[in-house]
């Protein structure tokens, strides 16, 4: 990252600051006002009763005056809220992305534990959870933001659509503004009133009903019903008010109507339940679906994205408006009084269902589509921050051939500009691997890692932590973790031989594997690891298999002629001055000359001899 972008991101916390301070302040003064408003239309009506004729008129003036602008002002006031509580989310938008630029980013709120793969690479690359690549990429906020990013990060995809979304996160990395906006709109969604961190609301009921069946509209004799009887309900009370009917005549029209009415209710009330339990998420989400309608930036897939939501009779902003007005309407049923006998008298809930059943038919179908172009957007605008805070990461040359890896002055992506260290590898052909030997923290697996995450993030279509970088269409298999479980009686070796067959049985796939392994069947003894690894390595080679493994035995290294001529050697070492041991974490050709592992024993008291004894 470079310092002009801290500076930047520092001013506008600067700025968001300001903004909420500014509109807090208002806030505080509208409600004082509002405190005076009320009481003078308070004291000015009390007044009237007690003043001359010709004071009274007056006081009622100011009586109305006052009331007149408590309203106005109540009215003012709840937009000027709603402007100081998005100026909050801006202030948090801000501090979460000077975060993301620090050495405490390991902080961020969500980290993506739950969103587990059964990807192997996803647990040895360090993509979810704390400390993760989605912790320190994400900027989505919803369920299908979230989700979306995470598939992007562990799902293969074509060169073609790698390259598109390489140009819809050029295109939006430059839309900070627009970024952010998105970014604070989806943080509404993540939090619970108090201001505590929640779980994303889930749609799926909401959109269960709308893309279910409209069950009161294939009754056509409902719609006329819920008019014809309300207006026969008032003609006959306003007929029996003036004795031109009898009472029982006038109820008959009611009892009718209350006989409809209950034959609705269950269906009526479950209507409501669903769409009042999502109404919240449901606004905050329309808000999210206009900033989407206008995308200032230009790509290929921003384009259709933007198409896809506005591809219907309505916009999802115009749809979303018109779903909260029907919804609006229903809202009568929380007015315990009045409501049953609205409701009886007007076939109240019936015209409500019918109306939201008119937007279910027109709208409905397209809602689901409209969350996942929001999920798109949101992964897509993840990425793009990537890409806008860390100047110096490239985006790669993707293409369907060889070679398959090329990288110059290539790094970890989630180590700090001052921490981490470059290094360069290719692999142009199918069938060849580079074996790294090293001493213990040497970096052998902060580089797999390195090359791992690359291949991640270019094959997402994001920006990748090199100078420059070339990759070919390649399938990922690794082994950098093992991990044994003693609940299903599975030993780390064990463990780590799956890992090996499930990357022997890729490379019976179409697409070329590239294999990164770390410290090969470590688990068992020096000879038989040996045999397997060399073993391993062959069959890999022979099946067109590209990759890198690394091992501190320095027996693997001697490899058959045949393997040699497919094989390059490099070598990460240490460095001993003044019993201090130091490493600088470059890569140099050749194999190591030795391990460190006595000297480690040495170094921290243990009086371990460098050489074995003689009998």
């Amino acid at each position: 990252m470079s310092s002009s972008v801290q500076q930047l991101h520092a001013q506008r916390t600067l700025e968001a600051r300001q903004r909420h301070a500014g509109l807090a302040a208002r806030s505080a003064l509208l409600s004082n006002l509002r405190g005076i408003a009320f009481a003078v239309f308070v004291v000015a009506g009390l007044a009237a009763w007690w003043l001359g004729q010709e004071q009274r008129w007056a006081a009622l003036a100011l009586s109305t005056l006052g009331l007149l602008g408590f309203v106005a002002l109540v009215l003012y006031h709840a937009r000027v809220l709603r402007a100081e509580e998005h100026a909050q989310r801006r202030v948090k938008v801000s501090e979460l992305a000077e975060l993301r630029l620090s050495e405490a980013w390991r902080q961020l709120p969500d980290d993506g534990t739950e969103l587990t793969s059964s990807e192997g690479f996803a647990d040895d690359l360090d993509l979810f959870g704390p400390g993760s690549l989605f912790q320190r990429l994400t900027l989505a906020r919803t369920r299908y933001g979230r989700r979306r990013l995470a598939a992007l990060l562990v799902q293969a995809s074509s060169v073609e659509e790698a390259r598109e979304r390489q140009l819809a996160v050029g295109a939006l990395a430059p839309e900070l503004e627009y970024r952010q906006e998105l970014e604070a709109l989806g943080l509404e969604l993540a939090v619970k009133p108090g201001g505590a961190p929640a779980p994303p609301p889930d749609p799926e009921p909401l959109l269960a009903w709308a893309e279910g069946p409209a069950r009161l509209s294939t009754r056509p004799w409902l719609g006329p019903l819920t008019w014809v009887l309300p207006a026969a309900n008032l003609a006959s009370l306003m007929a029996a008010q003036w004795g031109l009917v009898q009472g029982w005549v006038a109820l008959l029209p009611l009892v009718a109507s209350a006989g409809v009415v209950l034959s609705v209710r269950q269906y009526t009330s479950s209507v409501f339940e669903t769409v009042s339990a999502g109404h919240g998420a449901f606004q905050r989400y329309a808000r999210m679906l206009e900033v989407v309608e206008r995308c200032p930036a230009e790509a290929p897939l921003l384009r259709r994205l933007r198409e896809r939501v506005m591809s219907g009779s309505q916009r999802p902003s115009v749809a979303m408006r018109r779903f909260e007005t029907a919804l609006g309407t229903f809202e009568l049923r929380h007015n315990g009084l009045v409501y049953p006998l609205i409701n009886t008298l007007l076939l109240w809930d019936l015209h409500c269902t019918l109306r939201l059943e008119r937007w279910q038919r027109e709208a409905g179908g397209a809602l689901r589509g409209w969350f996942e172009v929001l999920g798109e957007m949101e992964a897509l605008t993840s990425l793009a921050g990537l890409a806008h805070d860390e100047p110096s990461f490239v985006f790669p040359e993707l293409h369907e051939g060889p070679p398959l890896l090329v990288a110059e002055e290539l790094a970890h992506p989630l180590l700090s500009a001052t921490t981490r260290r470059a290094n360069s590898i290719s692999l142009e052909r199918q069938g060849t691997a580079w074996l790294i030997t090293g001493s213990n923290m040497s970096g052998k697996s902060t580089f797999l890692r390195s090359l791992g995450l690359a291949v991640v993030l270019a094959q997402a279509g994001g920006p990748v932590c090199a100078r420059r970088m070339s990759l070919g269409h390649v399938r990922l298999v690794t082994s950098l973790r093992v991990r044994d479980s003693l609940s299903s009686g599975v030993s780390h070796f064990y463990a780590e031989v799956e890992k090996l067959k499930a990357a022997l049985d890729a490379t019976a796939g179409e697409v070329p594997v590239l294999f990164l392994l770390d410290e090969i069947l470590h688990g068992t003894n020096s000879r038989e690891r040996q045999i397997g690894a060399r073993w391993t390595l062959a069959r890999l080679l022979e099946r067109g298999a590209t990759g890198v493994i690394t091992t501190h035995d320095m027996g693997l290294c001697q490899l058959t002629p045949p393997l040699m001529d497919r094989v390059t050697q490099a070598h990460f070492r240490e460095t001993v001055v003044e019993g201090t041991m130091s490493f600088d974490y470059v890569l140099r050709p050749g194999p190591v000359e030795g391990g460190n592992a006595l000297r480690l024993m040495q170094l921290v008291g243990l009086d371990v001899p460098l050489e074995e004894p003689e009998p």
